[in-house]
């Protein structure tokens, strides 16, 4: 960062970082929250509050961090949490950590894991994801990668307090570059609760609209506008066609075809002695106007996407 004032001391970068952290610890959480920083790069941070990584294990972490931060372009921040924090505390700390490392919620494109190693079950991971990772880490109801990453992570921290923190960080830089391979879904969208927003990609640009992009009716109404061209065609040629093979000499009309002296009318009367009246309940499709096709929408909540997951 570039300073304008002439200054004959230097601030050293990973204090001023570590402050910032404890002053975000006396604001969210109180006294009860410590994270120790094990090692950080420009684009990947991780915390071991546990203190279960050797030297090692946290290098052996770092570098799988790393090199999934450079194939995926992500900002990476894992945290290795032990503290007696609420699912909501979590999700809190996962949001206002990322924020604090890497701001700009929409500008800024990476992802906070939280592992829960408190050591009892149930325990809670979370992650948060920002920017163009909310595509690719997608939380849709009918397509939601975030939940698959931390299901396929549950194999190395089941059961609780012998977790392979390593295995598990391994396994989730291999899901992040699986799915940044995949690329995003398609007509795949994200609304924001809390600015009332809708965001989509278009080439590789984040477009924020009010109005919901990829509308339901749109293919439908272009199905439908094709279906009615045809059938106007097809009737015009029918109606052509039997025009042509039957001509009548004279109009078409009862009259023609009715003899008069055999025709006899009758009246007749219904006469119902009991009345019963049936009422059904016709169930609209819940649901109709979200769903059809390759329409999917995930959810944010001020430039936050994600999800957490109990174990």
């Amino acid at each position: 960062m570039k300073n304008n004032f002439n200054i004959k001391f230097k601030i050293n970068p990973v204090s001023l970082f570590i402050g910032l952290i404890l002053f975000l610890q006396c604001l969210c959480f109180g006294s009860g929250l410590q994270i120790t920083v094990h090692a950080e790069s420009d684009t990947v941070y991780l915390y071991d509050e546990s203190g279960k990584l050797n030297p090692d294990e946290y290098q052996f972490c770092m570098n799988s961090l790393e090199t999934a931060s450079q194939l995926t372009g992500m900002n990476l921040v894992v945290i290795l949490g032990t503290d007696e924090l609420s699912d909501s505390s979590i999700q809190s700390l996962t949001r206002s950590t990322y924020d604090l490392l890497f701001p700009g919620t929409w500008h800024s494109d990476g992802l906070c894991y939280y592992m829960d190693l408190r050591g009892h079950s149930p325990a809670y991971d979370d992650i948060s994801t920002c920017g163009m990772a909310q595509f690719y880490y997608t939380n849709a109801q009918n397509n939601n990668r975030v939940d698959a990453i931390l299901r396929s992570l549950d194999a190395y921290l089941v059961p609780a307090g012998s977790e392979d923190i390593t295995g598990a960080i391994a396994k989730f830089c291999e899901q992040l570059e699986s799915y940044y391979n995949a690329g995003i879904p398609e007509r795949y969208y994200v609304y924001d609760s809390q600015d009332h927003l809708y965001y989509h990609v278009e080439d590789q640009q984040i477009i924020a609209t009010s109005t919901r992009p990829y509308l339901p009716w749109d293919r439908a109404l272009l199905l439908g506008m094709i279906g009615l061209i045809t059938g106007i065609v097809v009737a015009a040629i029918v109606f052509s066609t039997v025009k042509i093979r039957y001509q009548f000499k004279t109009s078409l009309t009862p009259t023609n075809y009715a003899n008069k002296r055999t025709v006899q009318y009758r009246q007749q009367y219904d006469r119902f002695v009991r009345e019963r009246t049936m009422k059904t309940k016709i169930e609209s499709g819940s649901g109709g106007s979200h769903s059809g096709g390759s329409h999917s929408g995930g959810h944010s909540s001020g430039g936050h996407g994600g999800g957490g997951h109990h174990r």
